[in-house]
């Protein structure tokens, strides 16, 4: 599994109000591994130039690298922990109730991942299967 982004494009995306965390490198891994999920693992092979044949390439790998970033900017706001647990829609404990969780997936990454077509296939960017 590819790390998608670099801690220095982590640096360059986040917001500035959030500072560099200290494991930087573990969260861009794990963010990569729910960004390839979310890509039904076609992150992965435009990672490795397996599965694409774009003149956009480039541009896409960007987006890959931004939407990891964001991602783990989307950690620092509402915990990795939320990702962890799996929780999804309300919760109540004893007297304490909340009413929406976080999804899995950050709202950021996923318009990244939408607006580079990408989210779930990206079938607006996958060459076709050859015939057998």
């Amino acid at each position: 599994m590819s790390t998608f982004a670099t801690t220095e494009e982590l640096t360059a995306r986040l917001s500035s109000a959030y500072a560099d965390p200290a494991d930087a490198a573990q969260l861009l891994v794990k963010a990569s591994e729910l960004i390839d999920y979310a890509t039904q693992g076609f992150a992965q092979l435009i990672y490795d130039g397996t599965d694409y044949t774009s003149s956009d390439y480039d541009a896409i790998r960007v987006e890959l690298s931004n939407a990891t970033c964001d991602q783990v900017e989307f950690w620092l706001e509402v915990g990795e922990e939320t990702d962890v647990v799996g929780l999804r829609g309300s919760m109540i404990a004893g007297r304490v109730q909340v009413q929406r969780l976080p999804p899995a997936l950050g709202p950021r990454a996923l318009r990244t991942l939408l607006r580079a077509g990408l989210y779930w296939q990206g079938s607006g960017v996958r060459a076709p299967y050859p015939s057998a």
